[in-house]
């Protein structure tokens, strides 16, 4: 028998999609703040944000009028008709955030406009209206969230300790306190300040303070048209992808085509982690769709290869700079006496604000059983400088010049394989392998791409037998292997004889390469990776050694070569091919500065 839900079961059912756990209540809470206008936030929470959530704006409000209106399901402000679904400039546009979190908890909101003279006190329970009353207020809103999920119980088992609830809306309230370095964040915890900014607009110092091992090695910046940010030189990675922050026109986004773009930035530079990034994206509204996710996490570019390029080349330049060389020294440098990094934390006894990483800790022996009482509505003040909502300052930073190795003399050589160079004021240490590896990689990649890859005929023409499948789909990898130089045709029965083979091949190889290339034609990436994988062990194999011993004018004949390659500054593996000691970095590990 076929039913109508009514509207109670629906609407739980609803809120589950937008809502699916504390942060995400908080995460719509705050873009309503940040939609508003706001200039300050003050995001609180207890219990890992499952007893209370509250958060404060000073942003324009919602009169008395539309107060209950605002809770109806699909009530928004932000759009009118269909065509407004290609223009989407602000945050939140489907009136789910409210209308979903009130159908799950017992809910509080207190908000006057500016033209206004008393506010309104609007309380509801499971999502219907249980009071409705003028009090005094400050412009702007406050909700208070209670007892999420206090009637779904089924959702509520599922929900994560305290610690993991309150470490998700910490790194969220993070997040946005970078990408809108120009809003004044305030994030509370069982009535303890984690952290303030500033609201200056300065966004660089707002990483530096909120993200320290992301600063830690430097961060170097990026502008180009529509991306802005900062990324950490390639030897400088972490173990995940929790150090990339990615905000397309203001909205904190997951994409794959941005962490392509980031990847094809680094040219092969990055030899294991991931890079750390705080990108900021600005695109057309009409060319991306952000309505593909019930919680707006992710997005969709009309123009993929567009976003991504414009991403790569961006982060190109500026990794392919001297700034990008690996520092040596890190370990020497960092046990020095004097803390390296000081970002002006306030001190736990002058305030109540302390450490995330002693509030994480806390977390794990707190009581989440015992409600401290509740705290009174703070007003919220105006700081010296309030940024406009559009006017997101990324701290520009002219990006570092190339790198010159017409400034560098050399110094030296060392255990017969590293060549010591002198800068102006730096000493840079190259690797003769790495360096020779990517000198031998660009001549192979040059032929690869310019010649015409006729076949090198063999004495004795040899097959190989592949898969039905594989056999089906050979319309889809035979022609790449002709491209690449061989003499291949349908031998019929699920084989192919080869009468010729590449010239940059030798016969066992041609052999091998052809037969896993066939076996791996369905494969995500295609003939053009396996073919450079190819092309870096040939480079691999044909380099000089670690321990070769290289004479003064072999050494400069290879610093030449090294120099006019299109990316000089990592093998084709991925590892520097040299890193850079400031004096500076000397003198401090002498104990001079």
């Amino acid at each position: 028998m076929i039913k109508v839900l009514d509207s109670f079961v629906a609407d739980k059912i609803a809120a589950g999609e937008v809502i699916e756990r504390p942060v995400s209540a908080v995460k719509e809470l705050v873009e309503n703040s940040i939609d508003a206008g706001a200039g300050s936030i003050i995001v609180e929470i207890r219990g890992g944000g499952k007893s209370y959530i509250r958060v404060t704006d000073d942003g324009c409000g919602i009169s008395f009028d539309e107060a209950e209106t605002a809770f109806l399901r699909h009530a928004t402000s932000k759009i009118s008709g269909i065509t407004d679904l290609d223009n989407i400039v602000s945050l939140g546009f489907r009136g789910e955030a409210l209308a979903s979190i009130s159908a799950v908890s017992r809910l509080t909101m207190v908000t006057r406009t500016a033209e206004e003279i008393s506010g309104v006190k609007l309380v509801l329970h499971g999502g219907r209206v249980v009071s409705k009353e003028r009090t005094g207020c400050n412009t702007g809103t406050t909700v208070i969230v209670e007892d999420l999920f206090y009637n779904t119980p089924a959702r509520r088992k599922f929900m994560k300790t305290d610690a993991r609830e309150s470490s998700a809306i910490v790194e969220l309230i993070q997040q946005y306190a970078v990408c809108y370095s120009g809003i004044r964040f305030m994030m509370i915890n069982n009535g303890m300040t984690l952290f303030t900014t500033s609201g200056d607009g300065d966004t660089i110092s707002v990483v530096r303070s909120l993200y320290p091992s992301l600063a830690r090695n430097g961060l170097l910046p990026v502008e180009n048209g529509n991306v802005k940010g900062f990324v950490s030189d390639p030897g400088s990675t972490m173990s995940t992808r929790k150090g990339q922050l990615f905000f397309v026109n203001g909205r904190l986004v997951s994409s794959a085509v941005i962490e392509k773009g980031l990847e094809e930035g680094y040219q092969g530079r990055v030899f294991s982690g991931f890079p750390a990034a705080v990108l900021f994206i600005e695109a057309e509204p009409c060319d991306i769709d952000v309505n593909i996710h019930p919680g707006k996490q992710e997005i969709r570019f009309l123009r993929q290869d567009e976003v991504k390029n414009d991403i790569a080349e961006a982060v190109s330049k500026a990794v392919m700079t001297g700034a990008g060389v690996p520092k040596g020294f890190v370990n020497i440098i960092e046990s020095a006496p004097e803390k390296q990094f000081n970002f002006d934390i306030p001190k736990k006894e002058d305030t109540e604000q302390t450490s995330i990483r002693e509030f994480l800790k806390s977390l794990e022996s707190h009581d989440s059983h015992e409600e401290p009482e509740a705290a009174e509505i703070p007003e919220i003040t105006e700081p010296d400088t309030v940024a406009e909502k559009e006017d997101v300052s990324y701290a520009p930073v002219s990006v570092p010049a190339p790198f010159d190795f017409a400034d560098l003399t050399l110094k030296g050589y060392v255990f017969n394989t590293y060549i010591i160079m002198q800068g102006k004021d730096e000493l840079y240490i190259f690797d003769q392998h790495a360096a020779h590896e990517r000198i031998f990689y660009e001549k192979f990649m040059r032929g690869y791409n310019n010649s015409a890859h006729s076949p090198q005929p063999v004495l004795t023409a040899f097959t190989i037998n592949v898969s039905n499948d594989v056999y089906s789909m050979s319309g889809d990898w035979l022609g790449d292997l002709i491209r690449m130089g061989y003499d291949i045709e349908d031998f019929g029965d699920c084989t192919f004889i080869v009468r010729g083979i590449p010239p940059y091949m030798s016969l066992d190889e041609a052999e091998g390469f052809a037969r896993g290339f066939a076996e791996a034609a369905g494969e995500a990436g295609g003939s053009n990776k396996i073919v450079i994988d190819k092309l870096i062990t040939k480079s691999c194999k044909s380099a000089v050694k670690a321990h070769d011993v290289l004479s003064e004018h072999e050494i400069t004949g290879l610093m030449a070569e090294l120099a006019k390659c299109g990316n000089p500054y990592s093998c084709p593996h991925g590892r520097p091919t040299f890193i850079k000691i400031s004096s500076y970095d000397i003198e401090r590990s002498f104990r001079r500065r």
